[in-house]
């Protein structure tokens, strides 16, 4: 199978998937668990693409991207779900629906179709890291060095904001400004960067592998102007006020710094 017919396939059943989940979401009228459906979706879709180039690639590295695309999907995955299940909807999808107003369910049916083409795009490259036939160097030891830094700071970023959100007697207009939260407004989104730089490394001797300097502009993209930052921040601007606009003011947005 061509590479232009695994794109295709893979856009035809990520769409699929997510008409069903934008169906699913005009029933419960909650559209939270698009995130959930992304990052299992891209999970998969990754999984399927390298079995089918399982042969093109040295077994070693095979395993090794089976397993850092099966932990990255399954944690990322799990995490959005628990997040979301029996909660109201996400303040920046509630956000969006009251922008929308009658527009609503048609707006997010092409926002699911958009989110399909994110599955596929983010998927993608694991068809340029499979057709590496070399055993596995030095310099993939590197990308999993870059690769375990960002997990480890993503989950610990995510932990440390769940913990603030559990916290007994805690009000929508208290800011999480501790642990790495500190440093960065958006610590969780800055390490899920760190972690897709560490395929960089991996990928730069397999066919094609310049495509992937791709990834860092077009996710610092996807998370700071488009689907991240601008809608939570927008939300909790309204729920906290003037405590957000000082934490704001003091803040790195993103690339962790000392507070000012």
């Amino acid at each position: 199978m061509s590479l232009p017919e695994l794109l295709l396939y893979g856009q035809a059943g990520a769409s699929v998937v997510m008409f069903l989940g934008w169906l699913i979401a005009l029933k419960i009228r909650n559209t939270s668990y698009v995130d959930v459906l992304w990052a299992y979706g891209v999970g998969i879709l990754g999984i399927v693409y390298l079995y089918l180039l399982r042969e093109d690639c040295h077994p070693a590295r095979h395993a090794l991207l089976l397993g850092l695309l099966g932990v990255w999907s399954a944690r990322l995955g799990t995490h959005l779900l628990r997040r979301c299940w029996g909660k109201p909807e996400d303040a920046r999808y509630l956000y969006l629906r009251e922008y929308l107003g009658e527009r609503a369910n048609l707006g997010f049916f092409f926002f699911f179709q958009v989110q399909a083409f994110w599955v596929v795009l983010f998927a993608s490259p694991f068809l340029i890291l499979a057709s590496n036939p070399s055993d596995l160097s030095w310099i993939d030891q590197v990308g999993m060095f870059i690769w375990i830094v960002g997990f480890v700071g993503v989950s610990l970023a995510d932990k440390q904001l769940r913990h603030f959100k559990n916290s007994p007697n805690r009000t929508r207009a208290e800011v999480c400004n501790t642990g790495l939260w500190k440093y960065s407004r958006h610590p969780n989104y800055f390490f899920e960067w760190v972690l897709w730089l560490g395929y960089l490394p991996m990928g730069i001797h397999s066919a094609g592998g310049e495509w992937l300097f791709l990834i860092p502009p077009i996710l610092y993209l996807f998370l700071t102007k488009i689907t991240g930052i601008p809608f939570v921040e927008a939300r909790k601007l309204e729920a906290s006020g003037d405590a957000y606009k000082k934490y704001l003011a003091s803040t790195s947005s993103f690339f962790p710094w000392f507070p000012k």
